[in-house]
């Protein structure tokens, strides 16, 4: 107990707390009712449910709506504890988003039975742009450590048009803290790939897990074309998406808070690279829900397997919320970085050329973001498909601490036969989906 004594001696957390009362006060009795107002207007006097649906969610059943273009867009997020799986060692304890939408009107009492049930990294999120957008965030607290009276933020990385208090940094939004709920509101006006994490205790809970990917569509969408940005050409038309959030893992601090002890994080040194919250070969398994799911993988539900036919385009969307830089490579397939921290590298009507650039080796620093295109080439050989590897290029970011063979920061990308048989991949409905074939 003596680490977190000290902290409510000396920590933000009582500052927080102090000082929360008025802040609630002020932003209940000026901002928040003409929000309420605008937002709720996007349904009508009646606030129909029908209405609420959001643009996307992959959720840890591993299925998510698909939605197009809508007025606005609902999501609903708890936030509690729970233990995820890395090779070689004990259940990991961690922190965590989870989605709950469907019960998006509940009070927060409701929402304890998902106490427990963490999921890490938190659910991919994606909008439509110049949507309207509200996240529900309800902190129904912790069960490994139900001393801790923790809040949680969510902190919308990267968004430029995001007024203070609703961009989660406590010290100018508001910390939720448990058994209460905030809505946030905002409204995107730039197309890209984003990132989400709680900023409260910040170099903790991030470590501890509480970390996702938000991304945002482009208007240019069409029914039946997607596309990485608004680029007026179609070239960053693709036909497959993946999110690949990065992150470096140290087990201290996780272990630490499961058994009361406290952390030095200045002798912070990583012992684990994941992949949306798991190693190789874990990385390749599919995502929770769908056909040879891995029950050990349950808080883990998002898949990094890379599934394509021939010819084919997928938009990797890589988003780094680690301390470490990170180079990931894929020998044999070409990578174009049409995206920088979602700003389109390519000619704009204003006169910047284009700056797109094709690349084996991707460098991707803490809180940044890329998007890149790769086209899958034809398939070779009678095997069932061509793997190619896509990797961190440090190999020492690429094992697993008491297992032998390849692990880490590494997936697969599979290349199928250009077939009409059941071996040719189907068309992907939600991002990260994978296929038993």
């Amino acid at each position: 107990m003596k680490e977190k004594q000290t902290r409510r001696k000396l920590g933000r957390r009582d500052l927080l707390r102090l000082g929360g009362q008025g802040v609630v006060l002020l932003a209940a009795g000026s901002l928040l009712p003409g929000a309420v107002a605008r937002i709720g207007s996007r349904f009508g006097a009646s606030g129909a449910k029908a209405a609420r649906r959001p643009s996307g969610i992959l959720t840890p059943s591993g299925s998510a709506p698909a939605v197009p273009s809508a007025a606005a867009t609902e999501i609903r997020l708890v936030a509690t504890d729970g233990f995820t799986h890395l090779p070689g060692r004990d259940p990991l304890y961690v922190f965590g988003f989870r989605d709950v939408s469907g019960n998006f009107d509940d009070p927060p009492n409701e929402l304890d039975i998902y106490k427990g049930a963490v999921q890490a990294p938190a659910p991919i999120l994606w909008v439509d742009q110049d949507t309207d957008v509200e996240v529900r965030l309800t902190n129904i607290g912790l069960v490994i450590r139900p001393d801790l009276d923790d809040s949680h933020t969510i902190h919308w990385h990267g968004f430029r048009n995001q007024i203070s208090i609703f961009d989660g940094v406590p010290e100018v939004s508001i910390a939720v803290p448990p058994g209460r709920t905030f809505n946030y509101y905002f409204k995107p006006y730039e197309e890209g790939t984003y990132m989400y994490h709680c900023h409260f205790e910040d170099t903790e809970h991030v470590q501890m897990g509480m970390v996702g990917v938000v991304f945002v569509r482009p208007s240019q969408n069409t029914l039946t074309t997607k596309y990485a940005y608004n680029d007026d050409d179609g070239s960053t038309a693709y036909d497959r998406e993946f999110a690949l959030l990065l992150q470096d893992v140290w087990t201290v601090p996780h272990d630490n808070l499961a058994s009361i002890q406290e952390t030095v994080w200045s002798d912070y040194d990583a012992n684990y690279w994941v992949i949306n919250g798991r190693c190789y070969p874990d990385t390749v398994q599919p995502n929770l829900g769908e056909a040879g799911e891995d029950p050990d993988l349950g808080s883990q539900p998002i898949s990094s397997l890379i599934q394509m036919n021939p010819g084919e385009v997928a938009l990797l969307r890589f988003v780094n919320l680690g301390y470490e830089q990170h180079a990931m490579e894929l020998p044999g397939i070409p990578m174009t970085v049409v995206g920088e921290d979602a700003t389109y590298l390519g000619e704009l009507p204003s006169g910047r050329a284009d700056i797109r650039y094709t690349t084996n080796v991707v460098y991707i620093g803490p809180g940044e973001s890329r998007d890149v295109l790769i086209t899958a080439p034809p398939h070779v050989g009678s095997d069932p498909y061509n793997t190619y590897l896509l990797k961190n290029r440090n190999l020492a970011k690429l094992h697993n601490p008491g297992v032998s063979g390849l692990g880490g920061m590494a997936t697969e990308v599979r290349v199928y036969p250009a077939t009409s048989s059941p071996t040719t991949v189907p068309d992907q409905i939600d991002p990260n989906q994978t296929f038993a074939l």
